[in-house]
């Protein structure tokens, strides 16, 4: 049996630089209902619990707590900029079966700038932060208290058994994003029906309104009140309201492997355990421009965008809105989070009230919701970094003799080595800051590089639209405003 993309006689057509693409058709998508819909689900649904994660459990309160509910506002552009990036990061796979990294390679003046600024730009954007930061919420089960800086041999040992558990995990199953897609269905829910009983039971009510009205309090930024301000919290803070760089561009990877569009005729990686070898194309491949195609591609856009407005966006806020309320209204505003305990400081708050069962409970919650984040932010960025080798040249294919395998999983353990030590010379929460940001950077050269990519590489037809355009731009600038701002504040102004 050969390969996709490997017959010689096969038509194929030139997208950009690199290897021509082979044309094939374009499947159509299952009839839109609303059954339908919900068993379409999955990549969001692994987005989300990345975003359910540092940004709503860690930064926000944070933010909130330092500088009060109008910071929301920050949280209301961020998911709309955020779900309009995922989507058009989806747009490219649907049209070509490649993930929108790889088709980043064929941009002029191609792989050979791209692809090692991508990898450097992947590599900075992981890091051990959430693993470590639920080793906390750990060990300040086994310890009874909030662990502390005399505490890092228990929480780092903990750190290393989380990585350890998410190497475990992705190495089950059948596909690598289906074993993802079911962990993180069965953590969202937890989280947030656990979250909804604890607001309801513990938060005054008037705290219910302040923090609604935080999210429409558009332009407040603490500098206008004068004082210091933490911009590289309120950077980190903004990148991770909802997702967070390379992680927002891992949909398309997720669609890709789930076998939307055409994603279904170039393969997936499968996983070690309980998956079988698969022969995933060297290229990806599109479809010609007919009337019946282009009704196809606009049935996938439509389940896409009903994923991505329904589930992803309005995931991210009631998360945003439920962790930020319960650290709000029951932690005192202006407490400074230390970099040891910032996962169990709502723990602390709730047990006030309710002892030592709502201390467990909300630790629980915290190493979910963490752990949840740092399983599928690693898987994230070796996927990335996988089909960007995958797609680089034969050499690496040989090498891995064409199982794609290979190279994820040895990817998978080199990064797993490299958080380890993070893990040692770093804190849960200066980790997370650092990775954040490096996200909002993401967002300012991946916005403008996925905007060119489709405007240009696509046929017309399929191109976005002038709204779209000019919120991918609006995205640019946003998050350029707080990578100016963090780096000014890195460099002591």
């Amino acid at each position: 049996m050969s390969s996709p993309g490997r017959d010689s006689g096969a038509e194929k057509v030139r997208v950009g630089l690199g290897p021509p693409m082979e044309v094939s058709e374009l499947p159509a998508p299952p009839p839109f209902t609303f059954s339908n819909f919900l068993k379409m689900i999955g990549v969001s649904a692994i987005l989300l619990s990345v975003s359910i994660g540092s940004g709503e459990w860690l930064l926000g309160p944070a933010a909130v707590i330092q500088y009060g509910p109008q910071l929301l506002w920050i949280v209301t552009v961020a998911c709309v900029l955020q779900t309009v990036f995922n989507l058009e990061s989806q747009r490219y796979t649907l049209y070509t079966g490649e993930p929108v990294m790889v088709g980043l390679m064929r941009l002029a003046p191609g792989r050979w700038l791209w692809g090692p600024i991508w990898i450097l730009l992947t590599v900075v954007s992981i890091g051990p932060g959430w693993a470590l930061s639920s080793a906390t919420a750990l060990a300040a089960m086994a310890l009874g208290r909030m662990p502390g800086q005399e505490d890092k041999a228990w929480v780092v040992g903990l750190g290393i058994a989380a990585m350890v558990l998410v190497m475990l995990v992705v190495s089950f199953g059948q596909r690598v994003e289906r074993t993802l897609a079911r962990v993180s269905t069965v953590a969202i829910a937890f989280i947030f029906l656990s979250l909804l009983v604890f607001n309801i039971w513990l938060v005054p009510g008037e705290w219910w309104g302040k923090i609604a009205a935080g999210f429409f309090n558009f332009g407040y930024l603490p500098s206008a009140q004068g004082g210091t301000v933490d911009w590289i919290l309120l950077g980190g803070f903004a990148a991770y309201a909802a997702s967070g760089g390379i992680f927002n561009m891992a949909t398309s990877n997720w669609m890709r492997d789930r076998g939307w569009g055409m994603g279904s005729q170039v393969g997936y990686i499968p996983t070690l355990v309980g998956g079988h070898r698969i022969e995933v194309a060297e290229t990806g491949k599109v479809f010609r421009i007919t009337e019946d195609n282009l009704r196809r591609f606009r049935a996938w856009m439509r389940y896409a965008g009903w994923e991505q407005w329904t589930l992803y966006f309005v995931g991210c806020l009631v998360g945003m809105y439920m962790s930020v309320l319960l650290a709000a209204g029951l932690i005192p505003q202006g407490t400074q989070v230390d970099g040891w305990a910032v996962a169990a400081r709502q723990a602390e708050a709730v047990a006030q009230y309710l002892g030592g069962f709502g201390w467990y409970w909300v630790l629980f919650i915290g190493f979910w919701v963490l752990w949840g984040t740092q399983l599928n932010a690693t898987d994230a960025a070796v996927r990335h970094l996988t089909d960007l080798l995958w797609s680089l040249g034969p050499s690496f294919r040989r090498l891995a003799q064409n199982d794609i395998r290979r190279i994820y999983y040895l990817i998978l353990a080199v990064v797993t080595l490299w958080l380890a030590y993070l893990f040692v010379v770093g804190t849960p929460l200066g980790l997370v800051l650092l990775v954040s940001n490096a996200a909002g950077l993401v967002f300012v050269v991946g916005g403008l590089m996925v905007l060119w990519l489709n405007s240009t590489l696509l046929p017309k037809e399929l191109q976005p639209g002038l709204l779209t355009r000019i919120l991918m731009l609006a995205l640019v600038v946003f998050y350029g405003f707080f990578v100016w701002k963090a780096i000014q504040a890195a460099l002591g102004g």
